[in-house]
């Protein structure tokens, strides 16, 4: 598979590095201002990495809460920040723009991302309204600025929210297959850090060949269990100081949560 040429294993651990609010955010820091959020950025990297962590995964997620057409400058500043870092990152990494597919692709066409992670399918109800994605149109903007070969890692249904039109985990994943072919799947919680119900990875993994991920509520204690039946996962809140959303990354937990992986895939 596509993960074993990209991260050097087919289970894959992604940690999700938290930016800070940024310029036109509610929570952002105007005295810290931006040069606080790249230092932020550049301590939990490097958290991150130290700790053994696969991959990272670089999203606006202290932007809370989201807008779907996200601002320029949220953009401008994601791209400076991981400009700046880019020579300090030593493992694959992707972006995410929550909640905007298409400015996701915009950034990683910029900072040379080697994938994406965003809802790019679909119609959903919750939280934030009535959400739509035309994958269509949000697929042939990928091809327009050039990210033809950046791995594309789908939500199959979002936090916090629910299908407008119910559909079968199974159905969704066989259609979406076919339709765009995404590089993984991804299967969330509820919220932040919530369990997943591990069902819907297996429903999805008996519909398609398409690899399947755990996208949240992963932890040290679970991720085995977790890398058993899905072909990697996405972690974020477990890997903070005390496991609270808005802290820090705590390299300490990435190298108790990357042994336990490790361990598991035999290459420790």
């Amino acid at each position: 598979m596509w993960m074993k040429e990209l991260f050097g294993t087919d289970k894959p651990v992604i940690g999700m590095l938290h930016l800070k609010a940024l310029p036109t955010d509610p929570k952002y820091d105007p005295e810290g201002g931006v040069e606080a959020v790249l230092e932020r950025a550049r301590e939990d990297l490097h958290a991150l990495q130290d700790g053994g962590i696969d991959g990272v995964l670089f999203c606006n997620e202290f932007s809370i809460p989201y807008v779907e057409n996200v601002r320029v400058v949220t953009i401008a500043c994601m791209a400076r920040i991981i400009g700046e870092l880019k020579s300090e990152i030593k493992v694959p990494f992707g972006v995410d723009v929550a909640m905007d597919p298409y400015k996701a692709f915009d950034l990683a066409a910029a900072v040379g991302a080697s994938f994406v992670r965003e809802t790019f399918f679909g119609a959903y109800a919750g939280d934030y309204g009535i959400s739509n994605y035309p994958q269509g149109e949000i697929e042939r903007h990928r091809i327009d600025v050039g990210c033809r070969n950046v791995h594309t890692l789908a939500t199959l249904v979002p936090e916090g929210a629910k299908q407008v039109a119910e559909r079968p985990i199974e159905d969704v994943a066989k259609s979406v297959t076919f339709s765009i072919a995404p590089s993984a799947f991804m299967v969330f919680g509820n919220n932040a850090g919530a369990e997943i119900d591990t069902s819907n990875i297996t429903r999805a993994k008996a519909a398609t060949d398409t690899p399947v991920f755990a996208s949240n509520g992963v932890k040290a204690h679970t991720v085995a269990d977790m890398l058993k039946i899905s072909d990697g996962c996405i972690v974020g809140t477990w890997l903070k100081v005390d496991g609270k959303f808005f802290n820090k990354v705590d390299q300490a937990r990435v190298e108790e949560l990357m042994a336990n992986a490790k361990a598991f895939r035999g290459d420790l």
